[in-house]
Order: C-alpha cells, then sequence, then structure tokens
C-alpha cells in the first residue's frame, strides 16, 4: 500500500454547453497537470461537481483518469455518498478503477453523531484494501470529525490520512497529537498551506493546482523536502491573492474554468443551475492569472 504525501490537485469537470462531461478535455488537463509535476489527483471531489453527477458519468470520469494517469501518480477518488451501503458500492468501483485511495466526506444531509462516523468510516474500510482519506469539511457536510474521532479512526489499518478543511489551523497538531502520527493530515484549505506544511502536514489538497500545478508542487517541495523556509515564502506570496479568491469568493469552480478556458485548456461550463463567471470578476481572475509563478499559461 503506497503512502501518500505532496500535493494533490482536485480537479474541475468541465461540462460541455448540453451539460455532457467534456471527457476529452478532461483527459487534455489531466495529461498537462502530470508533465507539471503535480504529486497526485482528486477526481469527484467537492471542485468536481461529484453531486451533480450522475452514476453513470461518475464511472465513466473514474475510467477517464485511470486510462490517462496509467498509475504514474496516485488518485484519489472521491466516493462520499449520503448512505454507508452507497459509499462502499463507490468505494469499491474506484479500487477497481485503480485508485490509489478513496476521499471520503461524511453524509451532508442527514448530520450523523461522532459515533455514527466512526462506524460509517470504519465499514467503508473494511469493504476495501485501499486507503481512506478522511474529508473533514464542516462548512459543506455540517458535520465535524472531531480530532478525538479522528484518532478512534486512526485505530483502522487503512484509514490513515484526512483532509482538514475545517479552517482551524489546530487541528494539526491536535490530530497529530491523539493520533501519535499514525493519521497524516492534508492541508484542505487554499491559504494556509504554508503554516500547514511548516506544522506538519504531510501534503496539501488544493484547486490552485488545476491552473499553477508547478508553483503548488514547488511549494511544497521548498518547505517540506528543500527547507527552505524563506524561499517557500517568497513562492507563497505570489500565491495567496488567488489562493484567497479560490477560498473566499464563493465561485470557485467558475474561476478555475474561466482560467483554464484562458489558458488554452478545458475549464468548459459548470454544472447547472450555475451560470458563467461575471465580467467584472473574469477581469479579477485574469489579473491574478498574469501575477502567478506559472503566469496564467499552460506552456
Amino acid at each position: 500500500m503506497e503512502s501518500l504525501k505532496g500535493v494533490y490537485t482536485v480537479l474541475v469537470t468541465p461540462f460541455t454547453a448540453q451539460g455532457d462531461v467534456d471527457y476529452a478535455g478532461m483527459k487534455r488537463n489531466i495529461e498537462w497537470l502530470i508533465t507539471k509535476g503535480i504529486h497526485g489527483l482528486i477526481p469527484l471531489g467537492s471542485t468536481g461537481e461529484f453531486a451533480s453527477l450522475s452514476e453513470s458519468q461518475k464511472s465513466r470520469i473514474m475510467e477517464t483518469v485511470s486510462e490517462v494517469v496509467r498509475r504514474r501518480i496516485p488518485v484519489v477518488t472521491g466516493t462520499a455518498a449520503e448512505t454507508t451501503e452507497k459509499a462502499i458500492a463507490n468505494a469499491k468501483e474506484a479500487e477497481k478503477a485503480g485508485a490509489s485511495g478513496v476521499l471520503v466526506l461524511p453524509p451532508w444531509y442527514y448530520t450523523p453523531s461522532q459515533d455514527e462516523l466512526v462506524v460509517h468510516f470504519r465499514r467503508i474500510a473494511d469493504s476495501i484494501g485501499i486507503p481512506i482519506m478522511l474529508y473533514n469539511n464542516p462548512f459543506s457536510s455540517k458535520v465535524d470529525i472531531q480530532p478525538a474521532t479522528a484518532a478512534r479512526l486512526s485505530e483502522t489499518a487503512n484509514i490513515r490520512y484526512i483532509k482538514e478543511s475545517s479552517g482551524d489551523i489546530k487541528r494539526i497538531t491536535a490530530i497529530r497529537m491523539l493520533t501519535e502520527d499514525r493519521m497524516s493530515v492534508f492541508c484542505g484549505w487554499e491559504d494556509m498551506a504554508y503554516e500547514s506544511l511548516l506544522l506538519g502536514a504531510r501534503g496539501w489538497v488544493c484547486v490552485i493546482g488545476n491552473i499553477a500545478p508547478r508553483a503548488a508542487a514547488d511549494l511544497f517541495d521548498l518547505i517540506v523536502e528543500r527547507r527552505d523556509i524563506d524561499g517557500a515564502w517568497k513562492l507563497y506570496r505570489t500565491m495567496l491573492p488567488m489562493l484567497r479568491m479560490l477560498e473566499y469568493a464563493g465561485k470557485t469552480q467558475k474561476i478555475l474554468k474561466h482560467a483554464l478556458d484562458r489558458m488554452g485548456l478545458c475549464g468548459g461550463q459548470s454544472s447547472s443551475p450555475k451560470l458563467p463567471l461575471e465580467e467584472e470578476l473574469k477581469t479579477q481572475v485574469e489579473q491574478l492569472m498574469r501575477e502567478l509563478p506559472e503566469g496564467g499559461s499552460s506552456g
């Protein structure tokens, strides 16, 4: 079972004007990301609009990603569902498609208790042979996976990672201490990557990696591998304006898709009923793209 670390890009799902997934465009985006040195990919996450996809679309996206990646880098597939049985089915399908792990958000409508979360995640873990990355995003799921619950879950062999999107920097040290580092923390907040990696996060699950993968991977390398803290800070400062827009504007998919289209890659449409990005925001996005280390270019 391979160990996961580094920067994992949560892939956007490009749609055509007719509402179908643009699989050819997705393939082009993935190949470009790999050539730019991204460490791993996460299809069917929140940024991938998984909740707007049909079951057949999700299955074909799993197949598409596997076909392009060919195990060159790890793939951690989003497999969340409202019931444990459906989440198990999704996880099994992802494993069969060649995923290195699965990313699992808690059920988000009927808010489960902490004890119910433990049962939910353990049942999924028992059904597959690849690791689970818990996805703690209380803003989206209305459920907070408490550090003590993460510690209980870390006793299960293949529940080894957590994407922490609570926005609370103290969670990293709390989880590390309570799990005695059995569970590796991945930062799941765009403008907390620098400090999270300094505190011992093993990786960064980000969305800026869709448009600036080399810069995102370089940030990890500077902090974790080279321990060049000053160099990392200089790089991070140039990324912060875009990171903050992606985190706080409330239009993450639209921003990324507009940027990808401008770069000559495939952003495409968003799922219904989302409308295109407003003209004023397009101008702001394009200015921030020019300020990124990679200059908003696919070259």
